[in-house]
């Protein structure tokens, strides 16, 4: 056999998988939400897979944001009994450091459900189309949004929890 027909094939066969790859990505586009996280920074997304979870962007220069954090770590410690739910803070300050010093002991005593994610470059933000903080994305096992909330929220309010019980069930 002459290398020209076996040539052919192998340009037939990956002409047919680039076919197929871009079909499949057309068909089965990431959501926004997986796009986005995808540029917060040293994020494991596997932790989220199967999950419900809070997308909540905020940043320590945000007034209202440093005022709501301190609740809605107290609302993850709550709605830990809810599984999989868990909450993804992601900063946008500029450095780590700044924004653990918003939680107690630096942060090393969170919830095993509150994750805290940076986003220095707000390059997460923006896929978002997150610019008036704080803004939370409740968002499904799906990775599709089920809501948004943009202001500081009162997370320790009994109807706040009856929402996530019913939605989550």
């Amino acid at each position: 056999m002459t290398k020209k027909p076996i040539l052919l094939i192998l340009l037939a066969a990956v002409g047919a998988l680039t076919v197929f790859v871009v079909r499949e990505r057309r068909e089965n586009p990431p959501s926004p939400v997986a796009a986005a996280m995808a540029k917060v920074e040293d994020f494991d997304r596997e932790k989220l897979k199967g999950s419900y979870y809070l997308l909540h962007f905020w940043a320590k220069w945000c007034e209202p944001c440093a005022e709501e954090i301190p609740h809605l770590v107290e609302f993850a410690k709550n709605a830990a009994f809810q599984k999989p739910f868990r909450v993804v803070a992601v900063s946008l300050d500029p450095t780590i450091e700044e924004a653990q010093s918003m939680f107690p002991e630096g942060g090393r005593n969170l919830p095993p459900n509150f994750l805290l994610a940076m986003d220095r470059d707000r390059d997460a933000a923006e896929a978002m189309g997150s610019f008036q903080y704080p803004e939370t994305y409740f968002v499904g096992p799906d990775g599709k949004v089920i809501e948004k909330w943009v202001g500081a929220r009162k997370w320790q309010q009994p109807e706040v929890t009856e929402y996530f019980q019913k939605m989550i069930r």
